[in-house]
């Protein structure tokens, strides 16, 4: 990827002399921002533009070009790209528009594009972007004349609407953050998002990383990267909504949604989700000072009112207010012009109005040991106090290099002055408080499981029947149909996860033997290939005491299925003896078209779509892994033995959890899995599969 941002020379195709010409407008950006290479000027009209000389064709071109930068009709593309090749072109961007995005014919171009790219070699941003920027060397290359709003930095974008990115400048314009390398990725029909970060990870440039996904390619190549990236990843991820979605055929699949999912995977590989433009703004701004080591905070206030909005803001973050030594506070207090203001932790220092004792109260509070970041917040209306005031930010600037601890700056002053210390101070400057300390919060977690992904524990291996589950799956897929309930169960079985045991009957009388060999009371289950959700059919019947009450459930069960179902084949039911005690939980999995298996567990039984209360992981998982999201549910504090409860086999459920995982990376046919429910008892009794249900992927 080297070659997308430090060609020594570029063609930019498409250009003419017409004022409303864009090509003309990156040649333009080209002499802008000082690019350092040689450019070459093609369009079929010829003339000039910014005293280059426009070139009929590429092949007009008297030296070797490293870069081709396309806009033209999308029909030309396919034929302008074969003469880069032949002029041994290796690396092109191509910004024209009007591919798959516009039908059928737009993709029989891009795949004329890509042939074309496949027999030259040639290595492309595109199609439908608006270009790269590299404001080390002025490779500025988008169809839009651009002038230098945005100072050079640390931060680089990959995005893939060319809008969004380009809006994402102007904001970091506006907050003096900034940029180091831009790409729009457009179509990625040949260099990817995930390409692309690849190479900024390793870039020694960029410090900060902001991508812009509507859709994703490789989930699980970004998690790969991003678990080895030393630098922050922020992910804008839109195209969240359901409607139009095919309805799920499985609890897992409803609500596993695509959305909760990458929410998991972020999560796992340290990527820092950001959902609106001012979390965006904020974390980036963050992210330029040292890390929040730990969840100890102090807050120093001008003002009461913003102490107390602060400190609501820090137990919503799940902050500690550090305790200030007696001794410090008194000597804080002895400066005040009369004792009216108790002071503690937030620091109401409401009656001092030396900006300069501000100073040295911040110097004091950072050499606490019991303090890892701090949070100022200064109220500046008064001109007279403009001079002291930047003052003050200076000190705090060099003190935050000292200390190596964090503090988040709030301001509140005119929008002028605003303005002109974010383009003078290269240090972050908030003007909210609660977004401030949410800044922090996402500073705290990003340090956190960054160091966690560093001592990363192996994932377990467990030994199970490999062979007789790839037995029982072909047989199943063989007879076009997915595994049925008792089948579904054996699976489990086979790989270590207890099950309830149970017997498959054709017939009442084989259900009478069948509870009698199991013992009373007894449970049974509507066995068929074409019924998913038994108790919405009522295919479930509990609690039967004797042979009796076995045949008239039988009859009754099987009878009402069939007259409300006529066309459904059932295949007998599954007798099994009752399960009492202990909660029920669910466990799932299924096959993520973007990150591979992932598991989940929540709250079991008939309930689960109700509440919804669900936690994911993309498989394979460690046990660390799988104790959090147990831990992640809101329920789980009756499970952890809450209240009075007894505490539930946790390790159970885990060790569950993890066998699940292993089966779902071992058979990516699983499509989806539910064990629903998934009965947990007391502390060291263990859990139990009371039913179980897989879908197999289409061949």
């Amino acid at each position: 990827m080297q070659e997308i941002f430090y060609p020594n020379s570029v063609a930019v195709i498409g250009v003419s002399a017409r004022a409303d010409n864009l090509g003309r407008n990156i040649v333009a950006n080209l002499v802008e921002f000082g690019f350092q290479g040689v450019v070459y000027a093609v369009g079929p009209a010829g003339g000039a533009v910014e005293t280059h000389r426009i070139y009929h064709t590429v092949e007009e071109i008297p030296e070797a070009v490293d870069m081709a930068v396309i806009l033209t009709p999308a029909r030309t593309v396919p034929e302008i790209l074969k003469q880069c090749g032949q002029k041994g072109i290796r690396w092109a961007v191509i910004e024209t528009a009007g591919f798959r995005e516009y039908g059928e014919e737009g993709r029989r171009l891009e795949e004329q594009i890509e042939q074309v790219a496949q027999r030259y070699g040639i290595r492309f941003v595109g199609p439908n972007c608006i270009g790269v920027m590299n404001m080390e060397n002025g490779f500025c290359v988008p169809f839009l004349r651009l002038k230098k709003l945005v100072k050079p930095g640390e931060v680089s974008i990959i995005t893939q609407s060319g809008g969004v990115g380009l809006s994402v400048l102007n904001l970091m314009a506006n907050e003096g953050i900034g940029l180091n390398k831009f790409v729009s990725v457009g179509n990625m029909l040949n260099i990817h998002a995930e390409d692309i970060l690849e190479f900024l990870v390793d870039d020694p440039n960029t410090k900060e990383i902001f991508v812009y996904l509507e859709s994703l390619r490789d989930g699980r190549r970004l998690m790969d990267i991003a678990r080895r990236s030393s630098k922050p990843i922020l992910v804008f991820k839109s195209n969240i909504g359901r409607l139009g979605r095919t309805i799920a055929a499985s609890h897992t699949a409803s609500l596993a949604s695509d959305d909760k999912v990458v929410n998991a995977a972020f999560r796992q590989a340290d990527i820092v989700r950001v959902q609106d433009a001012t979390s965006l703004m904020n974390n980036l701004k963050c992210l330029r000072l040292p890390p929040m080591r730990g969840k100890k905070l102090a807050v120093i206030s001008r003002s009461g009112g913003h102490a107390v909005v602060a400190a609501d803001a820090c137990e919503l973050s799940g902050f500690d207010l550090a305790d200030f030594p007696e001794a410090f506070l008194r000597e804080i207090e002895s400066h005040f012009r009369a004792s009216v203001i108790r002071l503690t932790n937030p620091l109401d220092l409401g009656d001092l109005f030396n900006l300069e004792m501000y100073g040295q109260i911040l110097e004091r509070t950072l050499q606490l040991e019991d303090v890892d970041g701090v949070v100022l917040l200064h109220t500046a209306f008064s001109e007279n106090e403009r001079k002291a005031s930047r003052a003050l930010l200076e000190r705090i600037i060099e003190m935050v290099k000292r200390y190596d601890k964090p503090v988040a700056y709030y301001l509140s002053t005119t929008a002028q002055e605003i303005n002109e210390l974010r383009q003078s101070y290269a240090f972050p400057i908030f003007t909210t408080v609660v977004e401030t300390i949410r800044a922090l919060e996402m500073s705290y977690v990003h340090y956190r499981r960054k160091r966690e992904l560093r001592q990363a524990e192996p994932i377990p291996t467990f030994e199970v029947n490999r062979v007789a589950v790839k037995a029982l799956l072909d047989q199943a897929r063989r007879a076009g149909r997915d595994p049925l309930l008792s089948e579904a169960m054996q699976v489990l079985e086979y790989y270590g996860i207890p099950v309830v045991g149970g017997e498959q009957a054709s017939s009442v009388e084989e259900a009478v033997a069948a509870a009698e060999r199991i013992g009373y009371p007894a449970a049974i289950k509507v066995i068929s290939r074409q019924i998913s959700h038994k108790s919405d059919v009522g295919g479930v019947q509990l609690n039967l005491r004797n042979a009796d009450s076995i045949r008239e459930a039988f009859e009754d069960m099987l009878g009402r299925i069939r007259q409300a179902y006529p066309d459904v084949e059932l295949d007998g039911v599954l007798v099994q003896p009752m399960v009492t005690g202990g909660r029920e939980l669910i466990l799932g999995g299924k096959q993520d078209v973007n990150f591979g298996p992932v598991v989940m567990v929540g709250l079991g039984g008939i309930f689960v779509e109700v509440f919804e209360e669900v936690t994911l992981r993309v498989a394979p998982i460690t046990s660390k892994e799988a104790h959090e999201m147990i831990s992640q549910l809101r329920g789980a504090p009756i499970l952890f033995g809450a209240r009075g409860h007894k505490r539930s086999d946790i390790e159970a459920v885990v060790e569950a959890l993890l066998r699940l995982s292993q089966l779902l990376v071992d058979f990516p046919e699983i499509q989806e899995i539910d064990i629903n429910p998934l009965r947990v008892f007391h502390e060291r009794d263990g859990c139990c599969a009371l039913d179980a249900r897989i879908h197999l992927r289409q061949s």
